[in-house]
């Protein structure tokens, strides 16, 4: 059954040209928790410092614990920035959300 990050995954991959799929990863990145395929870049925890995984990843934020953060950056599949994500990235950014949903006991 899918869950909410599939769902994430096929509105965005839905996008029908790359002008279109760029648009709709940057507003649900800039507004993950409202936005249709925002779920994927929900931050890696509750608190003021955690970030979303391009930030952990490039270092600008943590994750809610060292080990995630640590984790995070080390993960070369995730790009550092919004602009550089791409289709073949989704999979990767589910992955993670699934992860820290599970370590963090998020629903």
């Amino acid at each position: 059954m899918a869950d909410k990050y599939d769902k994430a995954m096929a509105y965005l991959l839905a996008a029908e040209t790359d002008e279109d799929f760029t648009e709709r990863v940057w507003d649900a990145w800039r507004a993950p928790y409202d936005t249709d395929g925002g779920a994927l870049f929900q931050h890696a925890g509750t608190g003021p410092d955690c970030g979303c995984l391009t930030s952990v990843r490039r270092g600008s934020f943590d994750a809610e614990t060292p080990e995630l953060t640590a984790a995070i950056r080390a993960d070369e599949r995730i790009p550092k920035y919004c602009a550089d994500i791409t289709r073949d990235n989704l999979p990767v950014f589910a992955e993670w959300q699934r992860r820290i949903d599970r370590e963090l006991g998020r629903s």
